[in-house]
């Protein structure tokens, strides 16, 4: 028997079904930080230069992935949409059209950050460091299309509420990438040391199997794929191209504006020299694990304030994104105090170099704060998206980043002479700039009618 109205909409009940949803996207995001993560551990232990070269030459790289990942945000908006609304078989031509976006997409920009040493050098990088981290944003940029492919269809299984798939495959990949990241930094056999290029070069590996894997899922195996659109049914006529490019525009413009600035605070990191450089990557890996607890909780906001306006359920919504939003403030909140009781034990988990350890651990206080008001903007942004705004959280992202933190991690860091603390500094105040923001505008889009 379906739930009653009152139960559909208990605080318990969406506890329950969001915990149940954002648990694996949860590990699954947390899995796709981790590859990272294992990149720094172990060039960690290469050396400071190495560990520099490849926070800096990830800057660009990073910034643009957050706006591919954005362009394709249509795909699982538009899945929680139409089965909400009971149009399941839409769901196939909505992801074919995610993919093939996704990977032209990947391409162009793959070939775009071959050219990315004159811009180090725009942004004051000393030219040696330039070079070698030109050389590894050439290489990892390789990874772009198969980064798209990849989203497109863990996307699509998470907004069908069945990400277990993505969690195994990326569980998986990071096995491979730990294996690949030792073998091909330190050299094996044949294969000599490549340092910083060869994290670059596991990565490109690792997401090309990773993305055909899921390809291969979705499409042959997926046991409900007949009843999205896969396989002999004919698919049903999903909304127009121009509503998911839409939605994929705002949201690609959004994680651009927020990933950029990022980048940009990488790039004034750079202008403090390699120590700061490095203790920045080692810094930022607290931050990103971190986040991606609430980013998973914000997936699942996204289906569930999704699914309700696709049954026209304005209250449903309302308890959707403040469910949400708690959850992702009581556990980054859980894992950022561990961190700040212990920060020089888990700082020794990413280098074992005196130098950056020193340079980090006083920072370690202000990478906690931003954490906390990072993750809860990501969750109203999601939530806001699920209920189908585009381009007000875009906007709003704008102010934030580019308005506030960027020009204010420029002024701590340097005019204050806070140094790396002055960053982390202003991503603590924008964070909360876009949490009060997005808050405020969930709240009305929450009180209308479908």
């Amino acid at each position: 028997m379906p739930p009653s109205e009152p139960d559909q909409n208990s605080l318990r009940r969406h506890l329950l079904r969001t915990l149940t949803l954002a648990w694996p996207m949860i590990l699954s995001r947390v899995g796709i930080v981790t590859m990272f993560t294992i990149d720094v551990v172990v060039l960690g232990r290469a050396g400071t230069t190495e560990l520099a070269d490849y926070v800096l030459g990830l800057a660009i790289h990073d910034s643009l992935v957050g706006m591919t990942i954005g362009l394709l945000m249509g795909v699982p908006v538009l899945v929680a949409r139409e089965t909400g609304a009971g149009d399941d078989a839409a769901v196939a031509r909505i992801w074919r059209r995610g993919l093939g976006f996704g990977v032209v997409l990947g391409a162009a920009l793959c070939l775009l950050l071959q050219f990315a040493e004159p811009l180090y050098l725009a942004a004051g990088q000393a030219p040696d460091l330039a070079a070698r981290a030109a050389r590894v944003t050439g290489v990892v940029a390789v990874a772009l299309p198969f980064i798209a492919a990849y989203y497109v269809s863990a996307a699509l299984l998470e907004a069908l509420h069945r990400p277990g798939t993505a969690l195994l495959a990326i569980v998986c990949a990071n096995m491979m990438n730990l294996g690949l990241n030792v073998a091909l930094v330190f050299g094996t056999g044949p294969i000599p040391p490549l340092g910083a290029i060869g994290s670059a070069l596991a990565t490109v590996i690792v997401f090309a199997v990773l993305s055909l894997g899921m390809a291969v899922y979705v499409t042959c195996i997926f046991p409900d794929r007949r009843r999205y659109g896969f396989g002999g049914r004919a698919a049903a006529v999903p909304p127009p191209f121009g509503v998911q490019a839409r939605m994929g525009l705002a949201s690609g413009a959004s994680f651009l504006f927020e990933a950029g600035a990022f980048s940009v605070t990488t790039l004034i990191v750079g202008r403090l020299g390699t120590l700061a450089l490095a203790a920045h990557g080692v810094l930022f890996q607290f931050l990103a694990l971190t986040f991606m607890i609430a980013f998973g909780i914000a997936g699942a906001t996204q289906v569930r304030v999704g699914n309700a306006w696709g049954r026209r359920d304005p209250r449903g919504m309302m308890l959707a994104g403040w469910t949400g939003l708690g959850l992702a403030v009581v556990l980054t909140g859980v894992a950022t105090a561990v961190y700040a009781a212990f920060p020089l034990a888990f700082l020794r988990v990413f280098t074992d170099e005196p130098e950056v350890i020193a340079v980090a651990a006083p920072v370690m206080v202000w990478v906690v704060l931003a954490t906390v008001f990072d993750g809860g903007q990501s969750v109203m942004n999601n939530a806001c998206r699920g209920r189908g705004d585009a381009w007000a959280p875009t906007l709003f992202h704008f102010g934030s980043y580019w308005l506030v933190m960027a020009p204010l991690a420029w002024v701590l860091t340097f005019s204050a002479g806070q140094g790396l603390a002055g960053v982390y500094q202003a991503i603590a105040i924008a964070s909360m700039v876009s949490l009060g923001a997005m808050s405020l505008r969930f709240r009305w889009l929450s009180r209308e009618t479908p």
